[in-house]
């Protein structure tokens, strides 16, 4: 769809008809492209859920560390943990560029400490314009931004120390939620970056 007021011109049109004709790709102008954007922001502030689903155009995640494979792992990402053996730096994707998100469509995960004494968990999120990327230092991943959550107290067990993290996406914003067993109360919002603003949010549970 060609939309916006540049759209009618039968220039633009045929210039662009001929770069994908051979594409097969169908062209389309409405009959009024100028009003097409305002009418459109118009309609979803009147109704946000006049649009049911939304194709992410990144690929969304967080920082974490998973059990060192060295079938499948870098040696250089071997990192040891209380006599443990990690791959460090691992991109857990929640949301795929080119998935289908529907509104309201909610993606939850549950992490643990890796260290015994830990008392707080740094949960730093990621976005890329990739598909699939395995670390978060690969080119082309960025950080979106940060949040430190309390998870309770040195002697209790790992268990009770999990954190449920939980993005909300579908609408123009992607909400962030972490819930832990611990008594504090953290609130982040992060800015908008590439046309998406992520509010993160971390909730105790008593």
């Amino acid at each position: 769809f060609m939309v916006g007021g540049f759209s009618e011109s039968p220039y633009l049109k045929n210039e662009i008809i001929k770069r994908f004709e051979n594409e097969r790709i169908q062209v389309l102008v409405p009959r009024r492209p100028q009003i097409s954007v305002i009418r459109g922001a118009c309609m979803y502030g009147l109704n946000p859920r006049s649009i049911s689903s939304r194709i992410a155009k990144k690929t969304y995640g967080i920082n974490t560390l998973t059990t060192f494979d060295p079938e499948k792992h870098p040696e250089e990402k071997k990192v040891i943990i209380e006599q443990e053996d990690f791959c460090e730096d691992v991109f857990d994707a929640f949301v795929r560029k080119g998935d289908s998100v529907s509104i309201d469509e909610v993606h939850t995960k549950t992490y643990c400490p890796v260290r015994t004494k830990q008392t707080v968990m740094r949960i730093i999120f990621y976005c890329t314009d990739l598909p699939s990327v395995e670390f978060i230092d690969e080119p082309g991943v960025s950080q979106l931004g940060e949040l430190c959550i309390d998870i309770g107290k040195p002697f209790q067990s790992v268990e009770d120390k999990t954190v449920k993290v939980t993005l909300l996406f579908g609408s123009t914003h992607i909400y962030a939620t972490a819930t832990s067993r611990a008594v504090s109360y953290t609130h982040l919002t992060l800015p908008t970056i590439y046309s998406v603003q992520i509010s993160v949010v971390a909730v105790s549970l008593k």
